[in-house]
């Protein structure tokens, strides 16, 4: 069973309950504050929730009659699954979730309410209708915004990084950092060609791609590199290995994109530069299905300090960070998290993705002593095709 079918089942579970609760209570606000016809409303609801709720149902149907032959069609290649099944599943889930949360603060508050302030608990049912009718048509107004400008724009974040005395003469070089391109049926020859020409357009002096260059299978393994290479630097691009290429298959992502003039290097070290403060790059293949053992790690980062040292990986895993720090290496650079593509929570205060359980290294700048992590949101998607308080996005770093 393809792994894309799998999650969707998996997600699909909880979020029946989920979809269930916040429905009840919906239900409940708004037969105490219109006039609404009871079992209409009812109807109503129910169906929209199983609607926005089919994408893993006619999946796993699709899967059992046609096999693997539909899955591509599961996988952005159909247009219409996406816009009737795919996107309001998403959607759906980014919405009830947020509710979810909302709704249980408001029952908790609530319940305390009424046992501290008896006289209180016969106002507070209704009060707590309009509550939740406004605050659920707030969460999807803003959530739909949200996923409409985080899921179809991309952002360049530029960063600044200080450089020690000793390597001054690379200030004013550019790196651009870029991840998780993941061609596929949703990120179009059209997208990715967008994608180059905004790195192109920032005049990097380096481009550093920190793996995943399509989704899933082969189909798109030769147009997305061939594209790539169309990525223009002084010092090149070079990539490390991600999860997908490794699961789509490694050694035609690495024919690929060497034919496209993209340098793929696994668990060596590149000078880049000729004066006497070159960049010495590391890049180490660490996926899920491929990693060196920690002591094969300490060997490879063991490069000495006469130069600006930088790793890359895909995977910004918290071993990694730390042999790197342990090892005196400046920078480190790495993707894979997506900026954990759907993060719940309030920007500028908290953020709550899956990717938080994997790493503390989920998005943007960390200090860790003297190394600097820098961690992108990357490009593409995996298995949902929107982003939400994870918009895509170009690093370029700059060194000072």
């Amino acid at each position: 069973m393809p792994w894309t079918l799998v999650v969707s089942l998996i997600v699909f579970v909880p979020l029946a309950s989920i979809n269930i609760y916040v429905g009840r209570r919906l239900f409940k606000a708004l037969t105490q504050i219109t006039a609404w016809n009871r079992e209409t409303l009812r109807l109503a609801i129910v169906s929209v929730l199983v609607f926005v709720n089919l994408l893993p149902v006619v999946f796993l149907a699709a899967y059992l009659v046609g096999g693997r032959s539909i899955v591509p069609a599961f996988a952005g290649d159909a247009a219409f699954i996406d816009v009737i099944l795919t996107y309001p599943f998403w959607i759906a889930l980014v919405i009830s979730v947020q509710l979810l949360v909302l709704f249980l603060l408001l029952d908790i508050t609530g319940w305390f309410l009424k046992r501290a302030i008896p006289h209180f608990a016969a106002s507070w049912n209704r009060r707590l209708s309009v509550i939740r009718a406004c605050i659920a048509g707030f969460v999807a107004l803003y959530s739909v915004i949200v996923i409409v400008r985080d899921t179809w724009t991309v952002r360049i974040v530029e960063q600044e990084v200080l450089l020690p005395a000793e390597f001054k003469s690379l200030s004013g070089f550019r790196i651009a950092q870029i991840s998780d391109v993941q061609g596929d049926g949703r990120t179009t020859p059209q997208v990715l060609r967008g994608y180059v020409a905004k790195v192109n357009s920032l005049n990097p002096d380096l481009v550093l791609f920190a793996g995943d260059l399509v989704t899933s299978g082969t189909l798109y393994i030769d147009s997305t590199a061939a594209i790539l290479g169309n990525l223009r630097a002084p010092y090149g691009s070079i990539a490390a290995v991600g999860d997908h290429d490794i699961f789509s298959r490694k050694s035609m992502v690495l024919e690929a994109l060497a034919r496209a003039g993209v340098k793929v290097v696994e668990d060596s070290t590149l000078i880049v530069g000729s004066d006497a403060s070159n960049l010495a790059i590391t890049v180490v293949t660490y996926t899920y299905s491929q990693k060196p053992s920690n002591g094969r790690i300490e060997e490879l980062l063991n490069t000495g300090n006469e130069r600006y040292r930088i790793l890359l990986v895909h995977q910004p895993a918290e071993i990694l960070v730390s042999l790197a720090e342990r090892q005196g290496y400046q920078l480190f650079l790495a993707g894979h998290t997506h900026g954990g593509g759907i993060s719940f929570g309030i920007p500028g205060l908290f953020l709550l993705a899956p990717a938080n359980i994997e790493s503390h290294y989920v998005s943007g700048l960390y200090r860790v002593g003297k190394l600097i992590v820098s961690v992108t949101n990357g490009l593409g998607f995996t298995l949902a095709p929107v982003r939400f308080h994870a918009p895509a996005e170009i690093v370029m770093i700059t060194l000072r």
